[in-house]
């Protein structure tokens, strides 16, 4: 499958900021959230991945085209103890299921070593389904645990997250 992951930058935000407002409208479905009036999703805060180096964005690129994000974030943007956070995957719907967005989480990992946590909304049931099989596949032991966050504009929404282990020195 012809996939690489590449940095995000600044020269790049109009396509990240408009991939990103489709991944607010998938996510919708579950987080109930609307459309700001001019019709676009409120992006708060997600220009700082291309002005904070402790923030890692990716695109997902297809035969040379963005199809896609996966978003890191490092300390201080991650719970105590934990070194990175996959914050966000995205993949437009037409590659979904088709092993894409696990070779490119294969190639986060590869770059990215040490205490990982993943989150997702309970009711992202596609998501979630996602990584338990991703998890299974690549024989990762995970400590699961469930919360109610509060998320700007939203409101309370449930989360399940997952923390492991990437060994920093290769077996």
């Amino acid at each position: 499958m012809d996939i690489e992951i590449t940095k995000i930058t600044k020269d790049q935000a109009d396509t990240f900021l408009n991939l990103y407002n489709l991944y607010l409208y998938d996510l919708s479905e579950y987080n109930f959230e609307d459309p700001k009036d001019d019709g676009k999703f409120d992006p708060t805060n997600t220009y700082l991945y291309l002005e904070r180096e402790e923030l890692h964005p990716f695109f997902v690129m297809h035969l040379g085209k963005p199809i896609g994000f996966i978003l890191v974030c490092s300390p201080p943007f991650v719970p105590e103890g934990v070194d990175f956070t996959i914050q966000e995957l995205f993949l437009l719907r037409k590659y979904r299921g088709t092993r894409i967005a696990s070779l490119g989480i294969e190639n986060i990992f590869k770059q990215f070593k040490g205490k990982i946590s993943i989150g997702q909304l309970v009711e992202n049931k596609p998501a979630v389904r996602f990584w338990k099989k991703y998890y299974e596949e690549h024989n990762i032991d995970f400590f699961e645990e469930q919360e109610t966050i509060e998320i700007d504009g939203i409101g309370l929404q449930k989360v399940i997250s997952q923390t492991f282990e990437i060994p920093k020195i290769a077996k």
